[in-house]
């Protein structure tokens, strides 16, 4: 085992993401102490982690299993005092890992050595959107969330199947999820009337940008950004919604504000564009972006919604707000 040159630090690994495997464990537990080491199947058992956590005063605490367990951790420290919550690093070991992207080579073994052995620390502040009492690093209303709903479905319809299991767990996925069950019941929907949504800026000043990220105008408390029809909502502080996909370009661009993204256009063109807008190269109509401190989405029916990837049933009404500089992720890149 590796001697630490600074102050003691945990590891969680999430037992339920794909990545979290026996040889992974065994790794973890070579390179820390068997006391370090958290073994989290539930969202009970996070609680109690994150509790243990704060009393020990670790330095840093790695998680490992994704987004969903990246902020199921965050969240849990976030009710403690700023001053008691540890810096936080992420081990690549879930699907999307949005986060990780930023912050993490991909190789369990090689970004725990380098923590270990590191003289110096770098960190990056990340300012995180919160709603309903959650944070995140990104969230949607719409066919967004619709699709990832479908993704989850048909991942548990398909359950252990040995072939399509693992294209299924990649980006493929939205793919299959996305042809097979949203495109068919978009289509059948495509002569009723569409789901009306009014977005409101509640406070701050909201900045409207270009593709360039260019600002082209500006919004006071109170004004209404956007009211009809709507494809889909995204708000964020992280440019990556998971497997790559560049989707939200200028969310990290201003610490204090997140980006929101409206796609008004219809779907099959969303699906034309879905190539440049998943590289964060869209231009062209049908696409509104601005940078917000908190804005809030009013929906004529009940819509879709997701928050860091995971699905959170439907929503007529959701209030997003920043929380500047919200955590300290360690860079090991």
């Amino acid at each position: 085992m590796l001697d630490a040159m600074s102050g003691r630090f945990a590891v969680v690994l999430n037992r339920n993401a794909k990545k979290v495997t026996e040889k992974v464990e065994e790794l973890s537990g070579e390179l820390v102490p068997p006391d370090d080491l958290f073994l989290s199947s539930s969202a009970e058992e996070s609680e109690v982690i994150a509790r243990t956590i704060v009393e020990r005063g670790y330095e840093a605490v790695f998680a490992g299993g994704g987004d969903g367990t990246v902020m199921h951790i965050i969240n849990q420290l976030a009710t403690y005092p700023l001053e008691q919550q540890p810096a936080i690093g992420i081990l690549k070991l879930g699907t999307g890992n949005a986060m990780a992207r930023m912050v993490s080579s991909g190789n369990v073994s090689g970004d725990l050595k380098t923590y270990i052995t590191s003289a110096t620390r770098e960190y990056v502040p990340l300012s995180l959107v919160e709603a309903e009492n959650n944070r995140f690093p990104f969230a949607g209303l719409g066919v967004d969330a619709e699709i990832l709903n479908d993704y989850s479905s048909v991942r548990e319809g398909v359950g252990q199947n040995p072939v399509l299991k693992p294209i299924l767990q990649t980006v493929g996925g939205y793919f299959v999820s996305f042809f097979s069950r949203t495109m068919p019941r978009r289509t059948a929907q495509a002569f009723k009337e569409s789901n009306k949504a009014k977005i409101t800026v509640k406070s701050g000043i909201c900045t409207q940008v270009n593709s360039q990220g260019e600002a082209i105008a500006t919004f006071q408390p109170g004004d209404v950004l956007y009211d009809g029809p709507l494809l889909a909502g995204l708000v964020g502080t992280v440019p990556y919604y998971g497997y790559g996909l560049k989707i939200l370009p200028f969310a990290n661009v201003d610490p204090m504000r997140f980006q929101l993204r409206l796609a008004t256009m219809p779907t099959f063109k969303a699906l034309m564009s879905l190539p440049s807008v998943w590289k964060g190269e869209y231009e062209g109509e049908g696409m509104l972006d601005f940078l917000a401190e908190q804005i809030e989405f009013s929906y004529d029916a009940p819509a879709p919604f997701q928050m860091g990837g995971d699905a959170a049933g439907e929503r007529d009404r959701v209030l997003f707000t920043i929380v500047p500089n919200a955590v300290r992720l360690i860079k090991l890149l």
